[in-house]
């Protein structure tokens, strides 16, 4: 997924995510997971979530759940 803008582009690839049990996203290369820097509760946090047709931003992630960071300058 990449996002522009008239300064840059930021590229964000499908990385998947690692569930909190351990096991992998199989749809690595299809899908991808990054954090955001706010909390949604003291247990959960918002995340970029993306795949071929649908991309959004969630707020009940679990912080046990591994998501990818990328540092993004605002």
């Amino acid at each position: 997924m990449m996002a522009t803008d008239r300064h840059m582009t930021k590229e964000f690839p499908a990385v998947g995510r690692r569930y909190a049990s351990g096991s992998l996203n199989s749809n690595v290369g299809a899908f991808g997971g990054y954090w955001s820097s706010v909390a949604y509760s003291s247990n959960d946090a918002y995340g970029l979530y993306f795949g071929s047709s649908n991309v959004g931003v969630y707020g009940n992630y679990s912080k046990q759940d591994g998501f990818s960071v990328r540092c993004v300058r605002q």
